[in-house]
């Protein structure tokens, strides 16, 4: 009988393990499925020297893109200062339903002001504040303009870009900041779906501020994406990355594919094609851009960097 009871509690010993490592295993296998993918995409500044590409160059692009893991765009402006590109019923909508039809989405800028860099930069905070109410009024101007397409493809647009650069250059105190993250989280409630900016470093405030600066603008509903400025090499290796290691998990990252060679006028190149190679290679942990699209190596054929 002893022995009869301890083969019972063995086997019970050996199911209770059985049903543990079970639990353990649906444990992780849930957690892992439902880890939300990271969202891969390029930047994609519309040009009027764009409009002139024939549709069966821009969906053979769309084909190269989608070879490339890209699975979304953010589209930078869909107005900048009086150019509206065509519209709803334009060349830049047909061409963004065109890759809908691939299964793509759509990050959507709306208005960009050409003189944003010269307003932008002052420690005024009153002048600072009436730039960006009246700024935000022809965001949501151009927001409106396009909504019915908008509702029409809702499906395949992820949320709005606002074309704001933001720097801790144009924002160096924390007053400004807090300034700029209030009006943005009262932009939020115009919007029926998420707001995202991008963010680029200029070593004006220290680590711990940057951090706390993307902190407050997530919790205030925005998603912010920061430029590694690898292009730009405004920075200093070491402390380009000192300020990118340091990043919140939630804030996504810009991959610049190009190397600047003046910046004013702004002029850049393409990278070669292995060091894009390598870019494009890099394990992704966050949500990642690339820009952009007009700088990689397979667009040069469509995409024209100059008149």
């Amino acid at each position: 009988m002893a022995i009869c009871r301890t083969k019972q509690h063995c086997q019970r010993r050996r199911q209770c393990l059985f049903i543990t490592l079970c639990i353990a295993l649906l444990i992780i296998t849930g957690c892992y499925l439902t880890k939300p993918k990271a969202d891969i995409g390029f930047l994609y500044q519309p040009l009027n020297r764009d409009k002139s590409i024939t549709t069966q160059k821009w969906k053979t692009l769309l084909v190269d893109v989608r070879q490339q893991r890209i699975n979304s765009l953010v589209i930078q402006w869909s107005q900048y200062g009086e150019e509206k590109f065509g519209g709803t019923k334009g060349w830049l909508a047909k061409r963004l339903e065109a890759w809908f039809a691939q299964g793509g989405t759509v990050w959507f800028g709306l208005y960009s002001d050409p003189a944003y860099f010269k307003r932008i930069h002052t420690l005024s905070l009153s002048q600072q504040e009436e730039y960006l109410s009246h700024y935000f009024i022809n965001i949501e101007k151009t927001y409106m303009h396009w909504k019915p397409w908008l509702t029409l493809h809702s499906a395949s647009i992820q949320g709005f870009y606002f074309p704001l650069e933001l720097s801790d250059y144009d924002f160096p105190t924390l007053q400004q900041r807090q300034q700029l993250t209030e009006l943005l989280a009262k932009q939020v409630h115009n919007y029926n779906k998420p707001l995202m900016v991008s963010l680029y470093l200029s070593a004006t405030i220290d680590e711990s501020s940057i951090v706390q600066w993307v902190d407050q603008l997530t919790d205030a509903g925005i998603k912010v994406i920061v430029q590694d400025g690898h292009g730009t090499q405004a920075l200093s290796e070491k402390v380009r990355q000192q300020y990118l290691s340091l990043l919140p998990s939630q804030s996504g990252i810009i991959r610049e594919i190009f190397k600047q060679s003046s910046a004013m006028p702004f002029v850049a190149q393409r990278l070669i094609y292995s060091h894009y190679q390598q870019v494009m290679q890099q394990k992704v942990n966050r949500d990642t851009y690339y820009f952009s699209l007009r700088y990689a190596p397979f667009s040069q054929s469509v995409l024209k960097l100059a008149d």
